[in-house]
C-alpha cells in the first residue's frame, strides 16, 4: 500500500518536470497559428 502511494506521488511529480521543459516548445508551436489568426492579442486580455 505505502510503496504504490510512493510511486503515485513519483509519478505525480514527472509532468510537472516536463511541463518545466516543455513549457516553452508548445508555446512556439502556438505563435505561427497567432500569426494567421485574426486577434493575435487576444491572449493578452
Amino acid at each position: 500500500g505505502g510503496e504504490v502511494e510512493r510511486i503515485l506521488r513519483m509519478v505525480d511529480g514527472v509532468p510537472l518536470v516536463v511541463d518545466a521543459f516543455d513549457g516553452p516548445m508548445p508555446s512556439d508551436a502556438v505563435r505561427p497559428q497567432e500569426g494567421a489568426g485574426a486577434a493575435p492579442d487576444a491572449h493578452r486580455r
